[in-house]
């Protein structure tokens, strides 16, 4: 399939709706209002109400359509969006209608794909719509959007540019030994890299944050049984999700439920009371616990406070527990406090709870979050995060920025370290999708006087 068809698609989910829309983007836009809208030369950005006639000649709907010339569109070719009543027949009446008209129906991301082609975007603000498109909170969706403006981009752009600038000092006593070039100075060359190691190093350590946002955040109730993990389970999601009995060992599997709190992603998880049984369907249970234990990144250790602290539960789950932040529940505090904290595992904090009371969510919620902003330190409008094929290239980057290092305090011939240099930049470059050589030379030129 060429790049210069005119594609086309439904831009609004299909099924029954007050409006739907159809995007069109190539250069048979302006023909197709002439034809279709008797709008001749239409004036672009500007919105009219018109009869979408078939070639038939038959009126298919009244609609209201705007077009955008080329390089003020998104995908930067002439664009006509069509707003349509939203009745599928409509729609694949519409579509179908534009198909005999020499359109093709859009491959998946076509648009971006060639908004990024035509310069409108670099790869990673492609890569940010799909995350603005898929943002489950949020937290994603501001971090998407300043993606989107160039957050990523510029930082990436700041790297290329001190690689550069190293790389056009190398090349510049390589290729010009006879000029009155100032030699390099190992220290001072040390010294530059530093910063380029750091920034890269933080944006490759911002994937797992990236990786727990956009999959959810998990967060599970673990305790012995019948300590009210499930009606805290039911507090939390507003609902009776969770069956819920005085008898010990009711819940034999984890359950799970997407919430958001404080604008975070989170995947709640109801588990089975951990204790000593024969039984061997709760042992599943149980054993199922301990292991949502491990992907969780807080865990929300709940205990009857009516009833001595279970020595033994902790036997269980003490080297699972080692990495999560820690919130300790003491449930039913509308009884007499008989729990005492000092077995209590190590970087806790402590909710006295009763399932009672109308506010025990809003307390239990109100620990989560800060426990949330505290793991998870993000500015979206400063912090820039980063997906697991940029992440990939990055490190790759930073293996090459590695050896530089090595060979300068090796002493090792630069037109190696001129090599590391070079696969250094194209690391970052498949990042941006950017390759341009052009770079090197305008650094070269600025910053010395070569050919004098």
């Amino acid at each position: 399939m060429s790049e210069r068809d005119t594609i086309i698609s439904l831009a609004t989910i299909a099924g029954e709706s007050a409006l739907g829309i159809i995007r069109i983007s190539g250069s048979l836009c302006t023909q197709l209002c002439t034809d279709i809208f008797d709008k001749i030369s239409p004036t672009p950005r500007k919105t009219f109400v018109k009869n979408y006639r078939s070639l038939s000649g038959k009126i298919v709907d009244q609609v209201l359509a705007v077009f955008f010339e080329y390089g003020k569109s998104y995908t930067g070719e002439e664009t006509l969006e069509i707003t349509l009543h939203g009745n599928t027949l409509i729609a694949n009446l519409i579509l179908d209608d534009l198909i005999r008209r020499n359109c093709r129906l859009a491959e998946p991301g076509e648009y971006t794909k060639r908004a990024y082609l035509n310069g409108k975007l670099d790869l990673t603000q492609a890569e940010a719509v799909a995350e603005l498109i898929a943002a489950k909170s949020e937290i994603e969706l501001e971090i998407a959007n300043h993606q989107l403006l160039g957050s990523l981009s510029n930082k990436l752009l700041e790297i290329q540019s001190q690689l550069i600038h190293l790389q056009a000092k190398f090349e510049a006593s390589i290729d010009f030994p006879e000029d009155e070039i100032k030699e390099y100075n190992i220290p001072e060359i040390l010294n530059l890299i530093i910063p380029i190691k750091e920034s890269v190093n933080r944006l490759i350590k911002s994937t797992d944050i990236k990786s727990s946002l956009s999959q959810g955040i998990k967060i599970s109730l673990i305790g012995p049984p019948n300590v009210g993990k499930s009606s805290i389970f039911n507090k939390l999601l507003h609902t009776n999700r969770a069956i819920v009995s005085c008898e010990p060992g009711t819940t034999r599997d984890y359950l799970s439920k997407e919430i958001v709190i404080s604008g975070y992603a989170i995947e709640l998880f109801d588990t089975a009371g951990i204790r000593e049984t024969n039984l061997n369907l709760e042992t599943l249970g149980i054993k199922n616990s301990i292991e949502v234990i491990k992907d969780s990144s807080i865990v929300l250790l709940v205990f009857d406070s009516s009833l001595p602290y279970p020595s033994d539960f902790f036997e269980y789950i003490k080297e699972e527990i080692k990495s999560q932040s820690i919130i300790i529940i003491e449930n039913k505090s509308d009884l007499e406090r008989v729990i005492t904290s000092e077995n209590y595992p190590t970087h806790f904090s402590v909710i006295k709870s009763s399932t009672l009371n109308e506010n025990c969510s809003n307390e239990i919620l109100n620990e989560v979050s800060r426990a949330l902003v505290g793991k998870y330190k993000i500015d979206p409008s400063a912090d820039i995060l980063v997906s697991k094929r940029q992440h990939k290239h990055l490190t790759d980057s930073l293996s090459h920025i590695n050896e530089v290092q090595n060979l300068l305090t090796d002493a090792i011939n630069e037109e190696f370290i001129l090599q590391e240099l070079k696969m250094c930049i194209q690391c970052i470059n498949a990042i941006i999708g950017q390759t341009d050589n052009e770079d090197m030379l305008d650094e070269l030129f600025k910053n010395f006087c070569i050919g004098k």
